[in-house]
């Protein structure tokens, strides 16, 4: 439903665990991934070396950029992270969050996609590496983002086992996916975050907790943060409606067509009180080596 294709697909639900896997790994998934979908698309910003004094203050400055509202350092305030901390993006694509890291002073990063059609060099050592993670060096990372990556993977407990031997003794798996929450339970099959079938595995916060322990990580900290796309998205597709109604557009439906500012005002309200419930339909896990 994200580009109105209509197609039919048959998901499976763990009675355990809660978890939904996809019960046929489509053959053809390269459909579903059109040259117009939107990470493909992403504006990565033009590098820019932070000068030598505020290079020779970083951890200083760094906690100051906390107190701000960044968007590239959301998911990272919960960390102990450094400006000099080594960190790989898994799954980035063109790179824009890293590019972002980098503007912000991260200078030790880097990203690896092995679905990009070739490495791109951004300058100043940031590259994106087209390659799969078990070629990387073993122990070298302090910190390793998944950004909304491991829901497309088919065969995640050998990824979370790659990730560990990639990770120091001490480094974080930040892993940002969506959760089978209330949003699910409402909408069911017109869910958004469903995205069928380009999401293989939609995992529960306790499922999440089983593939952590079978991998060899431990889940110290969970954030949720889902927005009020769980609802309006959602009640778009209710009315057979995709996402991205054209090709080679971006955008989505202008919602002040379906909706009025008080039910946008409303399922933004929803949304915050289910991130405070721990109900969101995204969350973001930080793995740590158990």
């Amino acid at each position: 439903m994200m580009f109105g294709f209509r197609d039919k697909f048959t998901y499976n639900q763990c009675s355990s665990c809660g978890c939904l896997q996809i019960a046929e790994f489509p053959q053809n998934i390269d459909k579903y991934y059109p040259p117009y979908y939107y990470s493909f698309n992403a504006e990565t910003a033009t590098l820019k070396r932070q000068p030598f004094i505020k290079r020779l203050i970083g951890n200083f400055r760094l906690k100051k950029l906390f107190k701000k509202d960044r968007p590239a350092l959301r998911y990272l305030k919960p960390i102990n992270v450094k400006f000099s901390d080594k960190i790989l993006e898994v799954g980035c694509g063109k790179g824009k969050q890293i590019c972002d890291l980098f503007n912000l002073g991260f200078e030790n990063i880097e990203g690896v996609d092995k679905f990009i059609p070739q490495e791109i060099d951004h300058g100043f050592g940031v590259r994106i590496m087209k390659k799969d993670i078990q070629e990387l060096t073993p122990n070298n990372y302090d910190l390793i983002i998944m950004n909304h990556v491991l829901e497309h993977m088919p065969e995640q407990q050998d990824v979370l086992k790659n990730c560990r031997k990639l990770l120091k003794d001490k480094g974080c798996l930040l892993i940002a996916i969506p959760i089978i929450a209330e949003a699910f339970e409402i909408y069911k099959e017109n869910w958004v975050q469903l995205d069928a079938p380009r999401h293989f595995f939609l995992h529960t916060v306790k499922s999440m907790n089983i593939l952590a322990a079978e991998t060899g990580f431990e889940i110290k900290h969970t954030l949720f943060d889902s927005i009020s796309l769980q609802f309006w998205a959602s009640e778009l597709y209710k009315k057979d409606m995709p996402l991205f109604p054209e090709e080679n557009n971006r955008l989505a439906y202008p919602v002040e067509k379906f909706f009025t500012s008080a039910e946008m005002e409303d399922f933004n309200e929803k949304s915050i009180k289910l991130n405070q419930e721990g109900k969101g339909d995204t969350a973001v896990f930080y793995l740590y080596k158990s």
